[in-house]
């Protein structure tokens, strides 16, 4: 076989190992274990958006503050890799410790902190239906031992006291409709800024959210927070009933597939090398 010939399938190789070899799957530790391969999580349905400096009639831009907790670690195909439970007080300690010995993460939590930065684009004549457009954003998702984010009065507690594990920033999305008695569904991209590889690993890359914002009759189990963590929800702002998934994901190859097209690569010198 000549080199030309011996070049092509070393190169062909290398090709095989970039586009076929497997890349390492993420994985997520918490007081279960350590779990893979892990795909994102399952925010709350009964999380909370609001808006800051939302004013229709002398600005067409404001930001839309997200909170809530995780009701599932899932896996990259979508399924629970763990099932999440919130409670909201101490005395729920034995109920913790009774789901955490039955698998079920009852003593710990995964909670998200975001805001996003929105621009009216138009409004019909009696302004309940409104196209808006996220220009940026960012999020931060924090890993908690204790339990205890709370929602159940209108005094939100406990979402940014935890271990932050991820950060990252949000990508402009599409024009949406949204409707003041029902509100609307977003979806977005955006890319990962920090991993904190004490908990999840490899490092992520990219992240993907589906988010749908409730209004009126839409709304179920929720109560309206007037403050969160300590910061006011301004008077006269919107205050949506919010719910989400997002995934993530990470494109490293296994050091075995590094290795691999080393070798494929290290072939073609090789052979240059001899035929000189």
């Amino acid at each position: 076989m000549n080199f030309k010939k011996i070049a092509a399938v070393l190169s062909m190789a290398g090709a095989t190992v970039f586009s076929g070899a497997a890349f390492a799957d993420p994985s997520i530790t918490n007081l279960d274990g350590t779990k893979t391969p892990f795909g994102g999580f399952d925010w709350a349905s009964g999380s909370a958006a609001w808006t800051s400096n939302f004013d229709v009639l002398h600005s067409n831009t404001f930001t839309l503050n997200y909170v809530g907790w995780a009701t599932a670690v899932t896996a990259t195909n979508g399924n629970p890799l763990t099932q999440l439970y919130q409670f909201d007080n101490s005395a729920d300690g034995i109920a913790n410790s009774l789901l955490q010995s039955l698998g079920l993460g009852g003593s710990y939590e995964y909670t998200v902190v975001a805001t996003l930065q929105e621009q009216i684009i138009s409004c019909d004549a009696t302004f309940t239906s409104c196209k808006f457009q996220v220009t940026g954003g960012s999020f931060d998702i924090y890993y908690d031992t204790t339990a205890n984010a709370n929602s159940t009065s209108a005094t939100w507690t406990g979402f940014n006291d935890g271990t932050k594990i991820l950060s990252g920033s949000f990508n402009s999305g599409a024009i949406t409709d949204f409707q003041n008695t029902t509100g609307g569904q977003a979806n977005l991209t955006g890319q990962v800024t920090y991993t904190n590889n004490t908990y999840i690993n490899p490092n992520l890359v990219s992240t993907n959210v589906t988010s749908t914002l409730q209004l009126g009759t839409a709304v179920t189990n929720f109560t309206a927070p007037t403050s969160v963590d300590g910061n006011s929800v301004g008077a006269g702002q919107i205050v949506f009933q919010a719910d989400a998934n997002q995934t993530f994901s990470s494109k490293v190859p296994e050091p075995a597939s590094l290795a691999l097209v080393g070798l494929a690569l290290g072939g073609v010198g090789f052979v240059a090398r001899r035929r000189k």
